[in-house]
């Protein structure tokens, strides 16, 4: 009887979402990034990414400002600290799941 646990059960569920995983992947090679070239970039309604940069910030995996540029409040978006770390964790336990060990 083997106790080796599944690898599946390693990947967190708030991560499966493809947008959230574009976001994720977005930020993840870029120091911040403004709300209207995430947009632009994943091809997905204002409404839509706002709704999944909430979820995002409420799981402490981005961080969330607001800066003033030219009279205009521009959104801007980053990878937490931990939410780096849990992002790579994340992609390490996919290719496990996809590739085995």
């Amino acid at each position: 009887m083997s106790t080796a646990r599944d690898p599946r059960e390693a990947l967190p569920t708030i991560l499966h979402s493809p947008v959230r995983l574009a976001i994720l992947g977005a930020l993840r090679h870029v120091q911040a990034a403004d709300f209207g070239d995430l947009q632009r970039g994943l091809e997905i309604t204002t409404a839509e990414l706002s709704r999944q940069l909430g979820v995002l910030h409420r799981e402490e995996l981005i961080e969330i400002r607001k800066v003033q540029r030219h009279r205009h409040t521009i959104t801007r978006a980053r990878l937490s600290e931990q939410g780096r770390s849990r992002f790579e964790d994340y992609l390490a336990e996919l290719h496990r799941v996809a590739f085995g060990p």
